[in-house]
């Protein structure tokens, strides 16, 4: 969806976005509650100032991807705590600031975090330092995917995909989150407004899902494929 689109359906995307015409409690408390939340957590202004110094340490280079805006961070934190989720698998390293958003949820968390460019900025590595013994890093997606899906047993899969490292990477993270779909996981999608191969993506999973609930803004998706939601899709200001 472009700007102007977005703008124009901002009264009816912001209507809904305080609750009214939404009639699942599910979909309530997670809109009101989550994705809307407007009090602030223990661990907010230390995820400030950990992207601050990210910002300061790539005033240098001249060109790099964007850093991930404190709102995002802020709200990725809450989606994470809301599930709870033992076990995380995150596809773009975005500078490691949205797996310590996600990381400073719970101690008892694991991360496998796939990006091949991991090391193409050292901060990255600085960021991921305190979490480096429940972080697993991969430079290959397919590797990445089989020892997550190892590890998962009972646990719910929780997926955040903030990019797409290479073009062959499509169609192996398409299969593995269809697969996921039949498994009650969530799925978090990030930066479709500047990417035409993760907005695609987003469509395809959307396409395919038979229950459960979606959330968007255009901008960021959530998928929560949990087989007692009856199929909805809320399009939302957050």
């Amino acid at each position: 969806m472009g700007r102007i689109k977005r703008y124009r359906t901002a009264l009816s995307r912001h209507h809904r976005s305080k609750g009214h015409g939404i009639h699942s409690p599910f979909a309530f408390n997670f809109v009101r509650f989550v994705l809307r939340e407007k009090l602030p957590y223990y661990c907010y202004e230390d995820m400030e100032q950990l992207r601050q110094a990210v910002i300061e340490s790539l005033r240098d280079v001249k060109r790099h991807p964007r850093v991930v805006s404190v709102k995002g961070l802020k709200m990725l934190f809450r989606i994470t705590n809301f599930f709870n989720p033992t076990s995380i698998f995150q596809v773009g390293s975005s500078y490691g600031l949205t797996a310590a958003s996600m990381m400073n949820v719970s101690s008892s968390s694991r991360l496998w975090l796939y990006d091949p460019e991991l090391n193409s900025y050292p901060v990255t590595v600085g960021v991921l330092m305190p979490y480096i013994d429940d972080v697993q890093c991969y430079n290959q997606l397919d590797v990445a995917m089989h020892d997550y899906l190892n590890s998962l047993s009972s646990n719910i899969p929780f997926v955040l995909v903030n990019s797409i490292p290479l073009p062959q990477d499509v169609e192996p993270l398409q299969s593995m989150l269809s697969d996921m779909i039949d498994t009650g996981c969530v799925i978090v999608m990030r930066n479709l407004h500047r990417s035409d191969v993760m907005k695609q993506l987003w469509l395809n999973l959307k396409a395919e899902i038979k229950w459960g609930q979606t959330f968007t803004n255009e901008k960021t998706a959530i998928v929560v494929a949990q087989p007692k939601l009856n199929l909805e899709h809320f399009f939302l200001w957050f």
